[in-house]
């Protein structure tokens, strides 16, 4: 009976251990269901508010990994620029962290070095860089004003303004003693009608429509810059006349001071230009050497300081993807990574290959005599001044899933340039320190210190510690098969509250998808509003489009095959109304997003194109003459110039010649004058067929959208939109009032249609 006793106890006791474990497991459960119940989702204030690394290359969507942190020359300390958006103040605030390196792996502490706001689509602070152990210099602005010139004392923290010049500074080189300072500033609006006009009349040759309707030269002044020197101990700065347009780009002066490497516009295409075999280089070359405005093809330029001399550095042009350069510490030569090398002057063997690769090569300066170097693909780092080695990181690692630490040196020798390996005292300012940016799509960039030795590895930096009370939707990276068959690949957002066996709709986002970047938005914030859509109860499918087949035929029936595609993946999972299916395009993706509005079987409710590729008849005709780059682009998509029998081809596939069949509410935004061209034939022509059609001009926008108050028009806007097309959910914001009356109308008119 004992026995039979203990062993009731026994299990009595088991049984009240599990009900307790498993109770408590509820508990536990419910307290985190309970805690998640209480955030809020993502908005695009939240997403307009988040604090983000501000640099060049991230911004446009690659990604950061290693080597995020700027270090001083000594090592000793580093510097990191992050911005956030303030959407009361329309304002962007940019902060310059210093952190000891010392204390990084132990107590790292971020101290607010300086800080500025923008209210301009120039950034607060930017081009940020060590002059000494103790100075850094930086273009910045605060609001009402243009960007200058300062630099800060990280000891004392005193600001102090180098220069105070009428329009904004874009960019700058400072000698190593600072007794001069180069910089570019943006160009004068220039008038292009007088009296003399007003008499005689104005010819009209390349101007853009854009500037002959303003009256002025704006097409040109906003990419091109004059060049100035601002010399120690005198009154101002100097203008240095150039006979090339300066494009307003980095700029860099050689260790000595004699040199600067500037990118100067090319007039006039050289014709050996179109054999490179570059596909880009090519369409751009083709059909256009009659022209003489070719404002997007560019090479580099060197301005001797002492002779005042500007030539062309070498017969080429400039590659648009990764090319880098470096100064010899003896400033005899430069190193540049990714370039194209002239094809002329050199073995036919050499030539063909020149034809076909992009080259690492050192350029011997003042002779200009170029030395190849690798064919490898490598992005350049620095010229190490210790050593005399040029070092390099695979240029691969830069859109893989982790940035290579690995260095690549090449070193000259005797017999000429050998890849030698990289030593411990090459790997950075400090060898045993590492900082780094690690994020996915599901965790927001945070910011690491690592010992690069021990693999120690220390957060210094939580860029956003606020999201804690946010829900966002779980992103996927999915692949699936497009109608045509071909392979995409895609981020998938789930709705916040999503509840199995329900259907949702659905917003396919256009462009750049990378499973290892956390996209709150998108790729980029124009119009895209990924994590607010999901809060709103919307799945949101991001596209990695294909380029391969750009600027063919092929290339936007492709795209409509992807999006079908991604429809019918989740419309076989069960996972959405294919009755509530809208779409985003931006910038190159409109084109295709307007094909699929006016080609596929498919049915989209709602649609928004934002700043987008057109390659329609109303566009092409506005550029003719004046931005030529353009055309093989618009004529190869749609099977030659529209002209004679060409004609009907644009006819069939031209989305401008088939509104009719458009089905869907379109939203178009325009960013700027020559966008207004752009979206002008979609919104004429659905506007003269009564089909529910709006057009939002922000006259001020850059491309890439950056204040505040543009981006809560374009993403809030775009969430407004997509609710109340696919969800009948208006916004109860009373401001909003008018919104929903003109969407009300125009879907009451298009019901009567």
């Amino acid at each position: 009976m004992r026995l039979v006793r203990n062993i009731s106890m026994v299990v009595s006791f088991v049984s009240c251990l599990v009900f307790s474990t498993s109770a408590r497991a509820a508990a536990e459960k419910q307290g985190r269901q309970s805690d998640e119940a209480l955030k809020r989702p993502v908005t695009v204030a939240d997403a307009i508010a988040m604090t983000q690394f501000d640099d060049p290359s991230y911004n446009v969507g690659r990604l950061a990994g290693h080597r995020v942190a700027q270090f001083s020359p000594d090592g000793k300390q580093f510097l990191i620029l992050v911005k956030k958006g303030d959407v009361q103040n329309n304002t962007n605030k940019y902060s310059l962290l210093l952190f000891k390196a010392e204390e990084a792996l132990r107590s790292p502490r971020a101290e607010v070095l300086v800080s500025f706001s923008s209210n301009s689509n120039r950034p607060g602070i930017q081009q940020s860089r060590w002059i000494d152990n103790r100075t850094v210099a930086f273009l910045a602005e605060n609001p009402g004003e243009v960007q200058q010139l300062y630099i800060v004392d990280c000891r004392t923290k005193r600001v102090t303004k180098l220069t105070n010049h009428a329009t904004s500074v874009v960019s700058f080189a400072m000698s190593a003693d600072r007794s001069r300072v180069y910089f570019l500033a943006s160009q004068r609006l220039v008038p292009l009608f007088d009296e003399q006009t007003a008499r005689a009349g104005f010819v009209v040759s390349n101007q853009t429509l854009v500037d002959l309707i303003a009256g002025e030269r704006r097409f040109a002044s906003d990419r091109y810059c004059d060049l100035f020197v601002r010399k120690r101990g005198a009154p101002g700065e100097v203008r240095i006349k150039t006979q090339d347009e300066i494009v307003s780009d980095s700029i860099s002066l050689s260790p000595n001071g004699r040199y600067l490497l500037l990118k100067a516009g090319v007039g006039q295409i050289p014709e050996i230009w179109g054999n490179y075999e570059d596909a880009w280089l090519r369409l751009i070359t083709r059909g256009t050497s009659s022209f003489q405005n070719h404002p997007l093809i560019f090479r580099y330029d060197v301005f001797d300081t002492e002779t005042e001399q500007l030539y062309a550095l070498m017969n080429a042009p400039i590659n648009r993807g990764h090319a880098g350069f470096a100064w010899s510490p003896d400033s005899r030569s430069i190193v540049m990574s990714e370039i194209y090398l002239p094809l002329t002057g050199c073995e036919e063997r050499d030539r063909a290959l020149r034809q076909s690769q992009k080259f690492v090569a050192e350029i011997k300066i003042p002779s200009r005599v170029i030395v190849p170097i690798t064919s490898k693909k490598l992005r350049l780092l620095r010229w190490d001044s210790r050593t005399n080695a040029v070092l390099f990181e695979p240029l691969e690692s830069l859109s893989g899933e982790v940035s290579s630490r690995k260095l690549i040196a090449f070193r000259r020798l005797a017999t000429g340039w050998q890849s030698v390996p990289a030593t411990e005292s090459e790997t950075g300012p400090d060898e045993n320190l590492d900082v780094l940016l690690e994020e996915d799509m599901n965790t927001p960039p945070r910011f690491f210190a690592e010992n690069v030795r021990s693999g120690q590895k220390t957060l210094i930096l939580d860029l956003n510690p606020q999201f804690k009370d946010l829900r966002f939707g779980h992103v996927d990276d999915i692949t699936f098969e497009a109608t045509d068959g071909h392979t995409v690949k895609a981020g998938l957002y789930w709705p916040v509250d999503y509840v199995r066996g329900n259907k949702y709709p659905l917003v396919i986002q256009t462009h750049a998808w990378n499973a290892h970047k956390f996209l709150i938005d998108g790729p980029w914030p124009s119009a895209f509003a990924a994590q607010p859509l999901a809060g709103r109860g919307i799945f949101v499918l991001q596209f990695e489009e294909d380029l391969s087949k750009i600027s063919t035929p092929a290339e936007a029936p492709e795209e409509m095959a992807a999006y079908e595609g991604g429809i019918d993946y989740l419309n076989r999972h069960g996972l959405i109304d294919t009755a509530n299916v809208g779409i985003i395009g931006f910038s190159r993706t409109g084109f295709g997003v307007k094909y699929a509005l006016t080609h596929s079987k498919y049915h989209f409710k709602a649609a928004t194109i934002a700043d987008g590729s057109d390659e329609g008849y109303f566009g092409y005709m506005s550029i003719l003459t004046s931005i030529p780059i353009h055309l093989p682009d618009m004529e190869g998509v749609n099977g030659g110039a529209p002209f004679g029998d060409n004609l009907l081809s644009w006819l069939k596939n031209s989305p401008g010649f088939n509104l009719d069949k458009v089905g869907a509410a379109v939203r178009e935004e325009a960013y700027g004058p020559l966008s207004l061209f752009f979206e002008w034939e979609w919104f004429a022509g659905l506007s003269r067929l009564h089909k529910p059609m709006e057009l939002i001009y922000m006259p001020d926008a850059p491309h890439l959208l950056t204040k505040p108050s543009e981006r809560m028009i374009s993403q809030q806007g775009n969430v407004d939109w997509f609710c109340f097309w696919l969800k009948d959910e208006e916004n109860s914001d009373p401001s909003k009032r008018e919104q929903y009356v003109r969407w009300r109308r125009m879907r009451d008119e298009s019901k009567g249609n």
